[in-house]
Order: structure tokens, then C-alpha cells, then sequence
């Protein structure tokens, strides 16, 4: 007869199926089905078929018992229950007999039976339906999580249930739910020490026999309250943990199973989403109130180009998720990531700006991760990494297209586990970051020519933003341009901020803004600069950036990369500041709004002026 053996301990959950009349399950290298036990390399247990039944007995000498439903197996063979769950010191062990079947045959299941007694479902089918239901009304959360606990109660051998909310998460003023079996909701204690261990690690914390666990054995709560089994998970929902729920047995002997523990797993997943959705409906159904002013200084807009993207920020903010922004170069995505942070409940963490492209190659890898002390030529000293200096707040990758292939593996764990590395050390740090990257490249075509890792790509696009290049939100040129000359004023000291002109607002909105926002806030703060404080009027506007390279604009939109783009406006700004200043590389430099030398060296690097000219 076939035995199928089902296994939970300390390196997972595992099946097999055992073809024989008899075997043995334990550590040592002899037995039919291994199982992990700290301290332990012996056989553990003897399984035998007997007229289509299972018997078990132990074997002598064992440091730890081995539980049934019906108490302690020892050392003769005695009936075991098929589906029974055994307590195998720390780990759990099912054995279930295989039917036979006749080959070929097919069976049909009539949908009838699948309700009621002695249903082939089983009888926890009826109490995830109506737990299901229940969970799909977001409008009464309460009553939801009450249909959750009682469907816990009623699916597993748990005798009480308590649920735990965030404080930015409570339910009419209301952040912990009790339930008993007996239906009694009094607050009861619990294992504090358990649900500290979920909130610590932020994974689940199971307990199938709390007197055989070394280490929930030692704690006070669980002596006291007599607590025999425990399980505790994390409830989270949109990237984030909005609580904590609990379930343990005080029945003396009592045990949660493995298949207890995926009960309750999958029905607290079912409420978190569900009071996720409550969140987001909250958002996405709340009407705008009449001339009311943005959340943001950065979501401020009169372009339906931009209504989209609003919305988007609004939703995604107050979640964990990784959200990518992309959009041309210019286009304001920093500007943006950090309105999402200060929107968000890290807003009073740090925010961490990392320019994928500015770092040398050499160097990203310990800029991001740290290192420590002589772990390569020139580390004098130990150094935290951008992972560690958002801890509790947010990263931001811009270009992240440019990160190194081999690199991007190692940013895939930092994501992935929330756990870095520092460079020349062994320990492990754990970080709790918020994500945000932003591109204005083609990750997807990147990703075909396997320039760009595509798991990477799927974990950084959990939600997208794209942002309108300003050329197709030219409706907010003016708001722009406005909030660009009072920044200008308030650096050039001026007395008070000066008038933009209806005619330098109307050439400004006729310009193609192939360099976006980025170029208008340039483009006004030189004109402020040469206006001196009077009116802004279009002879102050550099008008023709373009065509002083000798190209017009649809030969600069042929251009192969926005990286030659901007070399375009930069040799043709170098040009201009050079004539009007007639020659004289300080007062050039000036206009430019850069150091001299700085602004010869790129006169040199544009082939303007040759090295050691004048």
C-alpha cells in the first residue's frame, strides 16, 4: 500500500509518496523520508501498513515526544488516523494512505455533493464561500473581519482569534478585534512575544507545539495564558503591513497543523486585500471638492494631459509599492518621486537620491550598498550605503537604465528581501526603503536585447507612472514659468518678483520644449537674469538656442539619443553666451551661469575653442 507523507519544519513544507508496507521517517541516512531535527541523526518513526490501516510507533530513546490527535505514540505500533497530523519534536509529519485506482477510469464530481455531510470537498469549502462573500463588501470592514475570524474558527483547531490593526488603519476609531470559540469577543491576553516575532521579522510566526518550541517554550505569556499552539502573520495590502493577526489554542495538547496554518494564511490574505480595497476605493470614489488646491506643490496643473498622472500619484502614495516613472529627460520626474514621498507615511524618513547614470561603475555597488573598512584600495574607513541612508524612508533610482547588467542581479535581492550587504563584509543588514526609479529609457527593448534584466524589470514595474513631455501640457507654461521667476527672483535678491509679460508668455508657449521643464526653468531664469529685475519681454528670451548650431529643429529631433540632444543645446548655449558677451570667457561664463574654468573646459569638449587658446 501506498503512504503519502506530508513534511513541515525547518527547511519547508515537502510531500512524497512511499510505496512499501513499512518504512521509517526520521534524520538518519537509513530512512525512507528524511525529516530536520536540530540534534537529532536517528530514526524517529516507524510506519505500518496493516489491513489497509497505518500504525505507528517511535523509536526508544527519543529526546523529544511524538504527538497524535489522540496524545504520545510510543515505542509499540498503535492505529493512526489517516490525515493524521503528527508532532515530530519540531516538525510536522501527515501520512495518508494512497487509493488504489483502476487505470483509465474517470470519476465524475456531481456539484451537489460537494455541500453538505461527508461532502469529498470537505466542510471547510462552505466556510471560505461564505467568508468570501462577506470579504467582498468593502463598505462594512468590521463585519468582515468578523466573517474572517469566524471562518478561522470554524476551518481550524484555533480556540481564539485576535486581529490587530495599524493605528492608520482602525475601523470607526476601533484597532483590536477579539473572538473566542465559544463566541465570547472580552479582550483576552496573548503571546505578545509571538506577535513581536511577525513584527519584527514581518513573515509568519508558527507555533504547532508551543512546549517543544525552544524558544515560544520560554516565553512568560505563553505559560501563563497556557497557550499549547500559536500562529502569526503579518495582514499586509498595497506593499505595506496595516496589522497583525493571531490565532492560538489553550486546549491542553491542542496542536495548529500545517494545513491549520495555510487556513488561516489564505483567509487573512482575503481580509488585507479586502481592507486594502477599502483604501482604494476611498480614493478613487471621493469627489473633488471645488477650487481645492492640490496636495502637492508638484501636482499643481491645468493640462488634462496631466490628469492621469495626478490621479496615479494620488493612489500610489500612501502605498509601499515600487512605483516606476518614466518619461522624457526633463520632464520633472525627481521632482515628482519626491512629492510621492512626501505624500506618503515615510515623509518624515529620509529621501535618498541616487543618479544611476553619474556614478562610475566602480563605485555604484559600494555608493549603494556601503562597505566596510580596507575591503578594496582606498576604503579607509566603514561606510553606509544609500540602502541604509533611506532606511525608513525612500530610495530613489533615477536612470535606473543605467545601472551595470551585473550590478542589476544585486539590486534584484536588495529588492526582493529588503537585505544588503556591504562590500567586504558578511553581515547581512536589513532595510526597510520604499522604491522609486525612474527611466526616460526603453526598458522593454533593453530587456530584448538583454541589456536590462527582465525579473528586475517586472519587480521595479509593480505600478507605472508616465509623465506628458511639456510640449503636450503647454496649458501649464504660464504656472511653470511664474513659480521659475519667483525661485530666480528670490536667488538674485531682487526687491520683489517681475512681471511676465503677456508677449514673453506667448512666446514661450509657441517654443518646442524638446528639453521639457528642465529647459524652461533654465530658459526663464537667464531671461530674469538679463532682464535685471524689470518685466520679462521676449527680446530677454534666448530665442534661438537651436539654430546657432546650424541645425533646425527637425534635424535636432533626428537625433539619435536625448543625449546628443543635449549636447546640441549645450554647444549652441555655449555660442551664444560667447557672442553676446563678445569674446570675454568671464563675463561668458557668467551668463552661462557657470565658473570659468568650467565653462572653457566645455568650449574645449565642443571644439569652440581649442586647448591653451584664449
Amino acid at each position: 500500500m501506498a503512504v503519502h507523507v506530508e513534511v513541515t519544519d525547518s527547511l519547508g513544507f515537502r510531500t512524497q509518496t512511499v510505496d512499501g508496507e513499512q518504512f521509517w521517517i526520521g534524520c538518519a541516512p537509513s530512512c525512507s523520508v528524511q525529516v530536520e531535527i536540530p540534534n537529532c541523526r536517528s530514526r524517529v518513526l516507524e510506519v505500518k501498513a496493516v489491513d489497509g490501516s497505518l500504525t505507528v510507533r517511535t523509536e526508544p530513546g527519543l529526546a523529544f515526544p511524538v504527538r497524535s490527535v489522540t496524545g504520545n505514540v510510543g515505542g509499540r505500533f498503535e492505529q493512526c488516523m489517516d490525515g493524521d497530523v503528527l508532532n515530530v519534536g519540531p516538525a510536522l509529519v501527515k501520512l495518508s494512505r494512497v487509493q488504489a485506482s483502476v487505470e483509465g477510469a474517470a470519476q465524475e464530481l456531481d456539484l451537489a455533493r460537494v455541500r453538505g455531510p461527508g461532502a469529498p470537498v470537505g466542510t471547510w469549502y462552505e466556510t471560505f464561500m461564505a467568508v468570501a462573500d462577506h470579504l467582498e463588501a468593502v463598505r462594512d470592514p468590521d463585519k468582515g473581519i468578523a466573517a474572517a475570524i469566524d471562518g478561522i474558527l470554524a476551518a481550524t483547531a484555533a480556540d481564539r482569534i485576535h486581529v490587530a490593526l495599524d493605528a492608520e488603519h482602525a475601523i470607526g476609531g476601533r484597532t483590536a478585534f477579539f473572538r473566542a470559540r465559544d463566541g465570547n469577543s472580552t479582550p483576552f491576553r496573548i503571546s505578545s512575544g509571538i506577535v513581536e516575532r511577525v513584527r519584527e521579522a514581518g513573515r509568519v510566526v508558527h507555533v504547532p507545539f508551543a512546549s517543544a518550541d525552544p524558544v515560544a517554550s520560554q516565553f512568560v505569556s505563553v505559560r501563563r495564558e497556557g497557550i499549547s499552539a500559536g500562529i502569526a502573520l503579518p495582514l499586509t495590502a498595497l506593499g505595506r503591513t496595516i496589522g497583525v493577526l493571531y490565532a492560538d489554542c489553550v486546549r491542553e495538547g491542542a496542536v495548529l497543523t500545517a494545513e491549520d496554518l495555510q487556513r488561516v494564511v489564505f483567509i487573512a490574505r482575503l481580509l488585507a486585500q479586502s481592507l486594502g480595497n477599502r483604501d482604494l476605493v476611498s480614493s478613487l470614489v471621493r469627489a473633488p471638492v471645488a477650487g481645492e488646491a492640490p496636495p502637492h506643490e508638484a501636482l499643481a496643473t491645468s493640462s488634462p494631459a496631466c490628469a492621469e498622472m495626478i490621479e496615479r500619484v494620488k493612489l500610489y502614495a500612501p502605498t509601499d509599492y515600487t512605483v516606476l516613472l518614466r518619461g522624457e529627460t526633463g520632464s520633472g520626474k525627481e521632482v515628482l518621486a519626491r512629492a510621492i514621498h512626501e505624500l506618503s507615511r515615510r515623509k518624515d524618513g529620509p529621501f535618498v537620491p541616487v543618479n544611476c547614470a553619474a556614478i562610475p561603475e566602480q563605485l555604484m555597488e559600494s555608493m549603494l550598498f556601503g562597505h566596510e573598512k580596507g575591503a578594496f584600495t582606498g576604503a579607509s574607513s566603514n561606510r553606509r550605503g544609500h540602502f541604509e541612508e533611506a532606511h525608513g524612508g525612500t530610495l530613489f533610482l533615477d536612470e535606473i537604465g543605467d545601472m551595470p547588467l551585473d550590478l542589476q542581479s544585486k539590486i534584484l535581492r536588495a529588492l526582493q528581501d529588503r537585505v544588503v550587504t556591504p562590500i567586504g563584509s558578511s553581515r547581512q543588514i536589513r532595510v526597510d526603503v520604499r522604491i522609486l526609479a525612474a527611466t526616460h529609457q526603453d526598458l522593454e527593448a533593453m530587456v530584448d536585447e538583454r541589456r536590462f534584466r527582465e525579473d528586475l524589470y517586472y519587480r521595479l514595474r509593480e505600478l507605472e507612472i508616465v509623465l506628458p513631455p511639456l510640449r503636450r501640457r503647454r496649458e501649464d507654461i504660464p504656472l511653470l514659468a511664474r513659480r521659475f521667476l519667483e525661485e530666480a527672483a528670490r536667488e538674485l535678491a531682487f526687491a520683489q518678483v517681475p512681471e511676465l509679460t503677456h508677449a514673453t508668455l506667448e512666446s514661450l508657449e509657441a517654443r518646442p520644449w524638446r528639453g521639457n521643464i528642465r529647459e524652461l526653468r533654465h530658459v526663464v531664469k537667464a531671461a530674469a537674469l538679463r532682464a535685471g529685475g524689470a518685466a520679462l519681454r521676449p527680446e530677454h528670451l534666448d530665442t534661438a538656442p537651436l539654430q546657432a548650431r546650424g541645425r533646425n529643429a527637425e534635424e535636432l529631433d533626428a537625433a539619435a539619443t536625448w543625449k546628443e540632444r543635449l549636447e546640441a543645446q549645450e554647444k549652441s548655449a555655449l555660442q551664444k553666451t560667447l557672442e553676446e558677451a563678445g569674446g570675454n570667457l568671464t563675463r561668458a561664463a557668467k551668463l552661462f551661469g557657470v565658473p570659468r574654468t568650467t565653462y572653457r573646459e566645455r568650449l574645449v569638449k565642443h571644439g569652440l575653442l581649442k586647448e591653451g587658446e584664449e
